[in-house]
């Protein structure tokens, strides 16, 4: 297994075997990339935000992005909103998800405070919480949240 974790400036033609893999696990968020990306609803191109892809050689094995949060007035924070974060589940449990979500934290460092996120699953809520997100009860936007410093 040889792993690189790359940013993206477009979406490869893999992306449609990432989007697969996850509705048949149920999961609609990374088919939600595709669509979004292709109505040009979200590129990941606004200051500070950014889509990371892995690699194990040539094929695409999982993805994570970072979008500005905007605050309850719509305006810009300093809060980076992690998106469309998957993993194929034969690279579950190697290390490489959390690898993602670092790099993913490293980059974001610069541009934000903290970042949050939404996850309805239990093994993506245990996942967060294992990389130190705290579970947040009441808001309206998101699920997890955690201090980069």
């Amino acid at each position: 297994m040889s792993i690189s974790i790359e940013q993206a400036d477009y979406l490869p033609e893999q992306i449609h075997i990432l989007a697969e893999s996850a509705h048949k696990e149920g999961f609609q968020h990374i088919q939600r990339l595709v669509d979004e990306y292709q109505q040009e609803k979200n590129l990941f191109n606004a200051h500070g935000e950014f889509l990371l892809l892995a690699y194990d050689d040539e094929k695409l094995v999982a993805c994570g992005g970072l979008n500005i949060q905007m605050s309850d007035n719509g305006e810009p924070s300093r809060i980076g909103r992690v998106r469309r974060f998957y993993v194929m589940p034969n690279y579950r449990k190697l290390g490489l998800g959390r690898g993602l979500l670092q790099e993913l934290e490293k980059r974001a460092k610069a541009n934000f405070s903290a970042l949050c996120l939404h996850t309805d699953g239990t093994s993506g809520a245990h996942f967060f919480q294992k990389q130190n997100y705290v579970f947040v009860e009441n808001h309206s936007n998101y699920n997890y949240f955690k201090y980069l410093v």
